[in-house]
């Protein structure tokens, strides 16, 4: 995490940007703008400490230092800026409240937090997420978990309605992912304190999808473990996998786990796989996504998703794991824009690409469409669903071949029992499509 702030002061020749850098060993730092001088010889400072409390004292005094000396803080933020412009405007005093109180999150009791959260109401800064991600730490620090959830969720669903109006949201420095992810950690740990595991379940498994790391695969496991007997297997399953990186004692000592591990290591008899809970689609959402994609979906992966939707296949070997990641029905079409933009970097070679894949493989490129993934894997299932004697045909594809289709199979079920067939024989091929 790099927190800046940019300082301009006329004519433009010397701007300013320092830097507060936390961690381990917490460093401030400044560096000259539009520099000209030795590449790499741009910083005019560079202090390192031993704790972030003297870190964060010594950037409010280099801050002051700076507007003592002329300079004007500019809203810029982007802590790989090098060049302010011909005209910074200056930030306005909502957002360095929030770059405050940013600062105390980092250094300062959670009273001094609340002193600042509390200055800064009835300014812009309140309705903004990075504000009311700090109001649910507040509540959720003096126990009062459904105030805590209620900001979490506003500040979730501000960042959301924003993203999807094309507005822009002030969070200091912090990366829009970056803060989303703080937020949905928080939120489920308050929805976990307010007596609701399924709705923390549902927020974890949400980030475990969309940007899993060590910490929160962690939670998830233990949300399972302690919460959902039906599906503790599959904390076991992570526990088996993660552990050497640390955290799961808990779910080692459980009862059932060294049974568990024994069976995974015994493993040659298994088959190999089992299917995750899903969320079934229903007929509503089956007829979206057909009209979305300006296709009938094939019967056979239609019966899929009303039985199993949006779902994982749990590819467990003795000695790796592996899932299978199936798309709910709404993300047909945005998986379709992803590979049909991986393909191709503009019209003409997309129209180049239609006429390969027709003459190569006698398919349509816009209807080929990506219906699973396995997990942090650049490569898909492709079913075809332009109507005619290549319709229902599912292949293989990888961001490696990206004008290549593999493994062709004449429908999604003949696709799908191929692929657990070829786990439980522990065929080669199979598995290296799970990089198994």
């Amino acid at each position: 995490m790099y927190l800046a702030k940019f300082f301009h002061r006329a004519p433009g020749d010397d701007d300013r940007e320092l830097m507060l850098i936390p961690g381990s060993e917490p460093m401030v730092m400044g560096v000259h703008m539009n520099w000209n001088g030795e590449p790499g010889e741009d910083q005019y400072l560079r202090e390192e400490f031993s704790g972030i409390a003297d870190a964060a004292a010594a950037f409010r005094r280099h801050v002051a230092e700076l507007v003592g000396a002329g300079y004007v803080e500019t809203d810029h933020t982007k802590h790989s800026l090098r060049d302010l412009g011909p005209d910074p405007q200056a930030k306005p005093d909502w957002q360095k409240g929030l770059d405050e109180l940013m600062i105390l999150a980092l250094s300062a009791p959670m009273a001094e937090q609340a002193k600042q959260i509390e200055a800064l109401k009835g300014t812009p800064a309140e309705r903004e997420p990075l504000y009311l991600w700090h109001a649910a730490r507040r509540d959720y620090a003096e126990d009062d978990p459904a105030q805590a959830v209620r900001f979490a969720e506003q500040a979730r669903d501000t960042m959301r309605a924003r993203r999807a109006a094309g507005q822009p949201h002030y969070a200091w420095s912090l990366y829009e992912n970056d803060l989303e992810g703080r937020i949905l950690e928080l939120l489920s740990d308050a929805y976990l304190a307010a007596d609701d595991p399924e709705a923390a379940l549902k927020t974890i498994e949400h980030l475990c999808k969309n940007a899993p790391n060590h910490d929160r695969i962690l939670k998830r496991a233990e949300l399972l473990c302690g919460f959902f007997p039906e599906r503790r297997e599959e904390a076991f399953d992570d526990a088996y996998q993660w552990s050497r990186f640390g955290g799961y004692d808990d779910i080692l000592a459980f009862p059932g786990y060294e049974e568990y591990e024994a069976r995974r290591k015994a493993g040659t008899s298994a088959k190999g796989w089992r299917w995750k809970p899903g969320s079934p689609a229903s007929e509503a959402e089956l007829s979206a996504a057909e009209q979305a994609l300006g296709a009938r979906l094939p019967d056979d992966y239609r019966n899929f998703l009303l039985t199993r939707g949006e779902t994982e296949l749990l590819v467990r070997l003795p000695k790796s794991s592996s899932e299978l990641r199936f798309y709910a029905p709404a993300e047909l079409t945005t998986q379709l824009r992803n590979v049909l933009d991986f393909i191709a970097h503009s019209d003409d070679e997309l129209e180049e690409a239609c006429a390969y894949f027709r003459k190569e493989y006698g398919v349509s490129l816009r209807h080929l469409v990506p219906i699973a993934e396995p997990s942090q894997l650049s490569r898909c299932l492709l079913l075809h669903v332009e109507p005619g004697k290549r319709y229902g045909k599912c292949f293989q594809w990888d961001h490696d071949g990206a004008w290549e289709l593999e493994h062709e199979q004449s429908s999604f079920d003949v696709a799908l029992k191929a692929l657990t067939d070829g786990i439980e024989q522990r065929d080669a091929t199979t598995l290296a499509f799970f990089d198994l």
